[in-house]
């Protein structure tokens, strides 16, 4: 009986540890299982990444997964009227197939904020990867944040 115990319990072992997704920071010396679940009509924000605050603020980038039945033009659409809206400057924008990218500026919740997001739809949803960054510190990291943007890969 403790045999077939045994066998099950390593069974079970290697099987999550098979399925399992491990992000790597070896800079920072550690690893962690990811926290995934399946996209939802809620949205998601299943990554945010964090570099060390400065002046105040931490450079950032977030992965959100959107619920949106439009096309990438009409987000892109939405997404200018909502800058406007609210004061925010876009500075750039690049449309190519399924995939959009932006770069704006503006103030929000008392900092004067840089972004820089990739938008790419698939489905029934948006992938939206945005770094943010306070303006005063944005010529120091954006070639960080930016270059992380553009890495994010759909499978």
């Amino acid at each position: 009986m403790k045999f077939s115990n045994i066998i099950v319990l390593g069974t079970c072992l290697f099987l999550s540890n098979v399925n399992a997704n491990t992000l790597e920071f070896s800079k920072s010396g550690f690893s962690i299982e990811s926290l995934e679940v399946e996209p939802s009509a809620n949205g998601s924000q299943p990554l945010q990444m964090l570099l060390p605050a400065e002046n105040g603020f931490s450079p950032n980038v977030n992965v959100q997964i959107q619920p949106y039945p439009g096309s990438i033009t009409e987000y892109r659409e939405l997404s200018e009227a909502q800058f406007k809206q609210i004061g925010l400057t876009l500075i750039s924008k690049e449309e190519k197939g399924n995939t959009l990218h932006l770069e704006y500026t503006g103030a929000m919740q008392g900092q004067n904020l840089h972004w820089f997001a990739k938008a790419v739809k698939r489905g029934k949803y948006i992938y939206l990867i945005t770094a943010t960054d306070n303006q005063q510190n944005w010529d120091k990291n954006k070639a960080q944040l930016i270059a992380n943007v553009k890495s994010f890969k759909l499978k």
